[in-house]
C-alpha cells in the first residue's frame, strides 16, 4: 500500500507491507485517520537512512498505539532496510 505523508517541505511518498507486518500497518493507518499525527514534528533524523516523528508531545518519548502503549514487534524476512 502506497500513500504520501505531507510536509511543510513537501509530499514524502511511502510504501506501506500490511501483509508482512500487519499489526504494525493497521496501528499507522488507525492514527492517521485519527488525525494522531497531525502537526507533530520529526524529532530523529539521520542521513540517508530514517526519520522519526509522529510524537504528539515532541520529545521523542510519548505516544501510545491504538493496542496500548506497546505492542510486539513484527519482523519479516522479505523485508529488508
Amino acid at each position: 500500500m502506497s500513500l504520501s505523508l505531507h510536509t511543510n517541505y513537501g509530499d514524502i511518498k511511502m510504501e506501506l507491507f500490511c501483509y508482512e507486518v500487519p499489526k504494525t500497518c493497521k496501528n499507522f493507518l488507525a492514527l492517521c485517520a485519527s488525525g494522531y499525527y497531525d502537526n507533530t514534528k520529526f524529532h530523529r533524523n539521520i542521513k540517508g537512512f530514517a526519520i522519526q516523528g509522529g510524537d504528539p508531545t515532541n520529545t521523542g518519548k510519548g505516544g501510545e498505539s491504538i493496542y496500548g502503549k506497546y505492542f510486539d514487534d513484527e519482523f519479516d524476512s522479505t523485508l529488508k532496510v
